[in-house]
């Protein structure tokens, strides 16, 4: 299991309205909180080339003084299965369902999708560096 949150600081051009851009752009913040489970069907656990269900959420929160009725900005939920390739890179795929708030603050939209992800970790460090 894993969890975190994320702080994004964002530059949006300005809406009219759903289908229209205005001139100019807002700054706002987006607070991003996800949480992680992943079950992996090896007793080894989670090693090259076993797999696993994986089950996520994430959602976005926007604040700032520009902010005023579209607080919440959109939910992430997911589950899937994971592919573990090697130490450094997996392959997930499954269904997502993504509920988002539309511009005009009053309008939601939620989307059914199928998710395609492939996931490297690069490890920079340096080369004889014991690993924890």
């Amino acid at each position: 299991m894993m969890q975190w949150f994320r702080l994004e600081e964002r530059y949006r051009r300005k809406i009219l309205n759903d289908s229209t851009l205005g001139n100019g752009h807002n700054f706002n913040y987006r607070l991003r909180y996800n949480i992680w489970y992943d079950v992996p069907f090896s007793k080894k656990g989670i090693v090259p080339n076993s797999l696993s269900f994986v089950i996520n959420d994430e959602v976005h929160i926007n604040f700032g003084k520009e902010i005023v009725n579209n607080y919440f900005d959109q939910n992430r939920f997911f589950l899937g299965f994971k592919y573990q390739l090697n130490d450094q890179n997996n392959f997930q795929a499954g269904y997502m369902n993504i509920f988002q708030q539309l511009p005009a603050g009053n309008k939601y939209r939620s989307l059914h999708t199928i998710r395609l992800f492939y996931f490297q970790n690069l490890d920079l460090r340096r080369k004889g560096i014991p690993r924890n």
